[in-house]
């Protein structure tokens, strides 16, 4: 009795609940990508619930947007090694995609640095934690997350870019398409002759609202409808908008004359989406936090500080530089980039 190997499926169960959304969609495209070059694989994806519904209509051809927490034989993280002991102990096995990046983008390095990259190579080295390859840490982060699996650690860089090519069309037709956006959406008549920016993240990418005042007073300021920061652009007498859904974004971009966004959450989106776009860089490494395929305009960070540690700036006052703003939005050749950028579509 023989069997075709190129129609055997190898399962893989993965838990992705954890990191930010920008994330989670680097993570997806990296393994939408991945099942475009290995068709005998069936990628099971646990994902947050703001996610699953544009998931299934942009991955869900390649991907299995689960439901079931109990088949995951992989889980991410972005804890350190202590806090992952009960959980290894219990049989938990993880993704650590975050880890190297950290250490590698601190400016000092410290005795603790030298000792959580060594134990994580030997985690790696027993498959209990699964680490990405240190000589890709600068590389695009969709391919860090994949890459740290020891499944996929074959795949080239390159054969993953040339896919990722070849998906690019497909991904930005289905943005375009019967997208699945909120009922709430409101989105005003002269959007389409004004200039849209996501502001806003986490961390310390968010626009200054003094810099919004003053170099962009006409624009729209799209936010996240639970965002407290929406008060304070509106009370500042800015024009704002607000988004409900992941899609929203797309929807609000694909209406207006041009978009500006922060390296938070919506770029990614956006990178996907559309070219009609300038990205502005913060804190981020450009090389990781820019996608291959993307060919819309780029803001170089021009901060000494840049790379920055990714800290909330609900939780951490100034960031690891010691300001409560990024720096780049105080330099006027970052101000003078993004506001030569701005074009009509």
């Amino acid at each position: 009795m023989s069997a075709n190997v190129s129609h055997i499926k190898k399962i893989v169960n993965i838990d992705s609940q954890i990191g930010g959304g920008g994330d989670i969609w680097m993570r997806l495209l990296g393994f939408y990508t991945l099942a475009g070059l290995n068709p005998s694989l069936e990628i099971h994806i646990l994902i947050p619930e703001f996610m699953k519904t544009i998931a299934k209509h942009v991955y869900g051809d390649r991907l299995i947007i689960s439901d079931n927490k109990s088949k995951s034989q992989l889980t991410y993280t972005v804890l350190g090694f202590r806090h992952l002991i009960k959980g290894l102990i219990s049989g938990n096995r993880y993704i650590s995609p975050y880890q190297y990046a950290v250490i590698h983008d601190k400016k000092k390095k410290e005795t603790k640095d030298i000792l959580n990259k060594w134990i994580f190579k030997c985690a790696d080295l027993f498959n209990l934690i699964q680490v990405p390859p240190l000589k890709f840490i600068t590389y695009y982060q969709g391919f860090l997350e994949v890459i740290a699996l020891k499944l996929f650690r074959n795949t080239s860089y390159e054969a993953f870019k040339q896919q990722m090519n070849k998906d690019a069309d497909d991904i930005k037709l289905r943005l375009n398409y019967k997208l699945p956006i909120s009922e709430e959406l409101l989105i005003p008549t002269d959007l389409k002759s004004n200039v849209i920016v996501f502001p806003n993240g986490t961390g310390r990418q968010f626009v200054p609202l003094t810099w919004a005042l003053t170099n962009l007073p006409d624009a729209y300021y799209s936010f996240f409808h639970k965002d407290e920061s929406l008060i304070i652009f509106k009370n500042a007498g800015l024009k704002t908008i607000l988004f409900f859904k992941p899609a929203d974004i797309i929807e609000l971009s694909k209406n207006a004359a041009w978009t500006i966004t922060t390296d938070s959450f919506p770029s990614h989106l956006l990178q996907s989406y559309t070219n009609d776009c300038a990205v502005a860089i913060t804190g981020t490494l450009q090389s990781r936090i820019v996608s291959p395929v993307f060919a819309g305009v780029v803001i170089q960070a021009t901060a000494p500080c840049h790379p920055c540690l990714h800290l909330d700036r609900n939780t951490h006052k100034l960031c690891s530089a010691g300001f409560t703003d990024c720096i780049n939005w105080q330099h006027a050749d970052y101000t003078s980039a993004i506001l030569k950028s701005v074009r009509k579509k």
